[in-house]
Order: C-alpha cells, then sequence, then structure tokens
C-alpha cells in the first residue's frame, strides 16, 4: 500500500496534462488523416450498423457533438497513458530509445490483444479498415511513448 502511495506521489499532475494535451492534437491529426484515407468504408451502407449513434445518427458526416466527445475522450486517453507511465517507468531501460520502444511495444501489444484481435472476432468489421486503425494507432502510441520519454523525466 505504501508503495503504491508512493508512486501516486510522484506524478507531476501538470507533466500529464500537458502529455494528455498534445496526444489530443496528435491523435486528432492522425485519425483524420486515417479518416480522409478509408472514408469508403465509413461511406458504404454495408457496415451502416457498425457505427454508433453518436457518429453516425444519419447518414454524413458525424455531427458536432462526436467530435467534442472525441476530444474529450482523447484527452482522457492521453492523461491516463502518462498514469500508467508513471506507474511503469521505473521499470523500463534507462536509455531513452529503449524505453521509448519498450513502452510503445507495451501499448501497442496491449491495444493488438485487447483490441483488435476482439473486433476483427466479433464484428463485422473489414479486415482493411482493421489494420489502418491499429497503423494509426502504432503511430499515435509511439508519438506519445516518445513525447513521454522526453517530458517525465
Amino acid at each position: 500500500m505504501i508503495l503504491m502511495i508512493q508512486w501516486i506521489k510522484d506524478i507531476k499532475w501538470g507533466k500529464v496534462l500537458i502529455v494528455g494535451l498534445i496526444y489530443t492534437l496528435i491523435s486528432m491529426v492522425v485519425r483524420q488523416v486515417e479518416a480522409m484515407l478509408t472514408l469508403s468504408y465509413y461511406m458504404d451502407p454495408q457496415y451502416f450498423g457498425l457505427w454508433s449513434k453518436l457518429m453516425m445518427p444519419k447518414a454524413g458526416p458525424p455531427p458536432a457533438e462526436f467530435m467534442v466527445m472525441s476530444l474529450i475522450f482523447s484527452m482522457v486517453t492521453g492523461v491516463s497513458i502518462s498514469i500508467i507511465y508513471y506507474y511503469l517507468k521505473e521499470y523500463l531501460p534507462k536509455k531513452r530509445l529503449q524505453r521509448m520502444f519498450l513502452f510503445a511495444d507495451l501499448l501497442v501489444a496491449t491495444s493488438f490483444v485487447f483490441f483488435t484481435i476482439p473486433v476483427y472476432l466479433l464484428f463485422n468489421m473489414p479486415a482493411m479498415l482493421l489494420l489502418c486503425w491499429f497503423v494509426s494507432s502504432f503511430i499515435i502510441l509511439t508519438a506519445t511513448s516518445a513525447l513521454l520519454v522526453k517530458v517525465v523525466k
């Protein structure tokens, strides 16, 4: 219990919020590029049932509410990744590049195991779209890992 409290006391909340904000910016840019490249999947009536009512209440572009929720969820995700980094940082290698890539590998592998594989198995999701999501997540998580290693020392 004391060890758990100690790592929480070491968190620099200003840095966590900075990383959360930058994560939000990076993820929004990467996801917008990805959405433009994969637009045909979102417009295909065969897949309309996959998208949430928040994202696509009707045919056409997502409403403003979806963008606001995306920003909020991205910020929460960025903050959460930062807190996980604080928790694991003493177990990661000391060299900057090794630390960055090991943390990125952990995040990407976790995403693959707990998101990509189950989504492919459970939903009528086009494999190419899922691959694009995985690649964009890889880019976002690697950039976030580099940012964390730089900002949180």
